[in-house]
């Protein structure tokens, strides 16, 4: 019955991509996120759900009142903070991001983001080739179902990521990207090791994490939209430029998710609501398309996802 509670939850709504446009001051976006296999929930991919919220405070750089904000050319100093909140996990953030150069490099920003991330179910994971059972059996929602709660124990994963990216809103297209390097830091019960459901990889005390997302929304009217995204994540021994990497003993572990569909903006775009079809796919090798070694099945690796976001500003009177 815990298990059917689980499965009910994370298939029951969504968030998702960032398609509304600040003001200077303070915005505060609240949200949900579901993502699961519809052909079932114990293979590949182990699904993911949360409810979460954040508080922004963009500060210009230069002479513009709050409540206001000039499309691609704003410079600002952004204050982040934030929380997330799922059956599995639960995540506070805080952060700070700088947009300092003029048009038409304005929409990049540097971001320094901390994250104390606390797993209240902590499942075993096999982090080296000679480890038993090895990832192929325990990266598995299946697996991670059938220890939860009862065979495992509370862990917490802190990191400090390092991110660059930016939004570019266009009349008929919206551009985002995003790259970054995270240091990762797990205090477990297993020898230091975890499943980090917030990221959807296995991870070890001391690793990092780096990959990058695309999001691309086409807006065919003013209420409705098409998304198309690509994000993809890698870990492990994969600098091999680097002596110390090459000597680090543990499965490098990667994966990659593109879904698309369409999106729904509501309430004078304060709000929307989306859904998307995803593949899933994941490698043990640098090489992030090479899916030889877990072989899972194409059932497995399509993914269904329903999204929503709600944002507040505070325009001060400005329009």
């Amino acid at each position: 019955m815990k298990k059917f509670f689980l499965i009910f939850v994370l298939f029951s709504t969504g968030f998702a991509f960032h398609s509304h446009i600040p003001v200077l001051g303070p915005n505060i976006e609240v949200g949900m996120l579901s993502m699961a296999a519809p052909a079932g929930l114990r293979g590949a991919f182990v699904p993911e759900f949360n409810a979460n919220f954040a508080f922004e405070w963009f500060e210009p750089l230069e002479a513009k009142a709050y409540g206001t904000w000039d499309v691609n050319k704003t410079k600002y100093i952004r204050f982040l903070a934030g929380a997330e909140l799922s059956p599995f996990y639960g995540t506070l953030l805080a952060g700070i991001g700088f947009a300092p150069l003029p048009p038409p490099f304005s929409f990049l920003e540097i971001r320094f983001i901390y994250e104390n991330e606390n797993i209240w179910s902590d499942v075993e994971m096999a982090m080296k080739p000679t480890d038993k059972p090895p990832i192929q059996e325990t990266w598995d929602a299946g697996y991670i179902f059938d220890h939860f709660y009862n065979k495992s124990f509370y862990s917490q994963v802190q990191s400090f990521s390092t991110q660059l990216g930016g939004t570019y809103f266009g009349s008929s297209f919206d551009i985002s990207f995003s790259f970054f390097f995270t240091l990762i830091d797990v205090n477990s019960d297993y020898d230091k090791k975890s499943f980090d459901y917030m990221r959807g990889i296995p991870l070890y005390s001391r690793d990092y994490v780096s990959g990058a997302n695309y999001n691309i929304l086409y807006k065919l009217n003013e209420g409705f939209a098409w998304s198309f995204k690509l994000s993809g994540m890698l870990s492990g021994r994969q600098l091999d430029f680097s002596s110390p990497f090459k000597k680090y003993d543990k499965e490098p572990l990667s994966y990659y998710l593109l879904s698309t569909g369409p999106l729904w903006k509501l309430g004078k775009n304060k709000s929307y609501v989306s859904s998307c079809l995803g593949l899933f796919n994941r490698s043990n090798s640098n090489n992030v398309f090479d899916d030889s070694f877990f072989n899972d099945s194409f059932a497995e690796r399509i993914l269904l996802s329903v999204e929503y976001k709600y944002f507040w500003n505070f325009e001060f009177g400005k329009q």
